[in-house]
């Protein structure tokens, strides 16, 4: 939050300086677009509307050449067996969704330098047909699968 000298609060004309302080500070201080917020504690009134990829097409079969993720949820639809997707950079608290409606298991690679679950640095981990996994950055390397509990009912039908 910017400080700001108040002509009201000094009680006499504000000095040139402190003016030009006043417009430092605000300059300082104001938000830029493009810019990564931060916000010790947020509270939402309304619907968190997180960004979707609908129709990704996986590609290549190596990290180099697989397909960069931009969004927060991306659904693979096209795909041949073994092609990939790969994750952005991690970034600490980065959670990316990846939902293979493909009848092929892909590759999710994470990004240059990355790791996926404590694994070797830049390999990738399978994703089966019609399956879906949420990755989260611990830091700005390791990357971490998020394991949901599937759950089966005495007749092997899934109830979740």
């Amino acid at each position: 939050m910017s400080t700001l000298t108040l002509r009201s609060v000094k009680g006499t004309p504000l000095t040139n300086t402190e003016v030009d302080n006043n417009f430092s500070n605000l300059n300082t201080d104001k938000y830029e677009s493009g810019a990564s917020p931060s916000f010790a504690d947020l509270t939402l009134t309304g619907t968190l509307t997180k960004s979707v990829a609908g129709t990704v097409t996986a590609a290549g079969t190596t990290q180099g050449t697989a397909t960069a993720l931009t969004k927060t949820i991306n659904m693979i639809t096209t795909a041949t067996a073994s092609q990939g997707v790969k994750l952005p950079s991690a970034a600490a608290g980065l959670t990316i969704k990846v939902i293979n409606t493909t009848a092929v298991t892909i590759v999710v690679y994470p990004n240059t330098s990355d790791v996926i679950d404590g694994g070797t640095v830049n390999v990738g981990v399978n994703l089966s047909p019609y399956s879906s996994v949420e990755l989260i950055a611990q830091d700005a390397i390791d990357w971490y699968r998020v394991t949901n509990l599937i759950v089966y009912d005495s007749s092997g039908n899934r109830l979740n």
